[in-house]
């Protein structure tokens, strides 16, 4: 017993943190584009990160629980009903069977991520649950979720016995502080590579001086921007290589293209660089419409920043699971 798909939404999804090592037999490693969301989901419910979550993008599922079950509600506001009445995110709650939890279009941000205690019961299609579409793999018969569809819960672990000290303060604490607004440009941390030298010096003093436009047409695969386009030197085809998560791919137009998840494992267009992990999640969050802007740090940056990032995360994992670690959330900076 688990939950029942009542209204699936625009785009629902089951994710985890994504599938590794197959990307040589082109498959890309989908999972949660908004990393840190979807493990707080997993951290609040008591889960390990890895567990998989509901990923619901702009517009969110409807479901009816058929078992009691402990959850947690992350990530974009998608002003959440619990039986009618307004439910609070960022916290873990207990449900009843019979329960009807509804979601509407996003408020802020553009990703809301549903975590069950105990995990969800799919099983594992190269090592991971999270759904490729492209690919038909994964999550329920690779495919995004529709109405009817049964969710097979593991069921609520036992020592579960906190629930109400389960709550995390993102105003108070604003690790995404900032990323869901319109008005302010979103920084996205560049570590350049090698084919920087496709384009021009003005081409470079353009990408990181003009302020970007999130298009409509984003999706899992990639961020696409609307501005000035990026000058090359002479074109920007080159012989087909692998891509990295966040890599900014300069197509002839001259747009830029900040690929995720779900992107193509290899292209043939240049890369100017590649935004960092943690200002991804945050660009997965920016609703369309929403500036951006990049800016170039060192390797030696990316790298202390990336170290950083996951020492806070796993301060969040001791605090929600492991209650014999002292720790508290003073100890916390998660501004990044």
């Amino acid at each position: 017993m688990g939950m029942t798909i009542i209204n699936p939404g625009l785009l629902t999804t089951v994710q985890d943190m994504g599938r590794t090592g197959y990307m040589d037999c082109g498959f890309s490693p989908s999972g949660c584009l908004d990393g840190f969301s979807s493990r707080l989901a997993n951290f609040l419910a008591a889960n390990g990160a890895r567990e998989a979550v509901l990923e619901m993008t702009l517009c969110g599922a409807s479901m009816r629980f058929d078992t009691d079950a402990v959850i947690a509600l992350t990530g974009a506001d998608m002003q959440p009903l619990l039986n009618g009445k307004p439910m609070p995110m960022n916290r873990a709650l207990a449900v009843e069977a019979g329960d009807v939890l509804y979601t509407t279009y996003a408020r802020k941000g553009m990703r809301a991520y549903l975590a069950v205690a105990g995990g969800f019961d799919i099983a594992p299609v190269l090592g991971s649950r999270s759904t490729n579409v492209r690919a038909g793999i994964g999550g329920v018969a690779g495919r995004k979720l529709k109405a009817q569809d049964s969710i097979a819960c593991k069921g609520t672990p036992a020592r579960f016995t906190d629930i109400k000290t389960r709550v995390f303060d993102v105003q108070k604490y604003g690790f995404i502080a900032g990323v869901y607004g319109k008005d302010a440009p979103l920084v996205l941390r560049v570590v350049e590579s090698a084919q920087a030298s496709y384009f021009t010096q003005r081409g470079l003093h353009t990408f990181y001086e003009a302020a970007y436009t999130v298009r409509a047409d984003s999706d899992r695969m990639g961020i696409r921007l609307e501005g000035p386009a990026v000058e090359s030197t002479n074109g920007t085809d080159i012989l087909s290589d692998g891509i990295a998560l966040g890599a900014i791919q300069i197509p002839n137009a001259g747009k830029p293209i900040v690929l995720l998840h779900d992107r193509q494992t290899t292209g043939g267009y240049a890369k100017i660089g590649a935004v960092l992990a943690q200002d991804v999640w945050r660009l997965s969050q920016a609703m369309t419409g929403s500036f951006v802007r990049f800016e170039r740090v060192a390797m030696s940056q990316a790298q202390k920043k990336y170290c950083m990032m996951e020492k806070e995360i796993e301060r969040l994992r001791l605090k929600f699971i492991d209650k014999d670690r002292q720790w508290t959330m003073q100890n916390c900076c998660l501004v990044m």
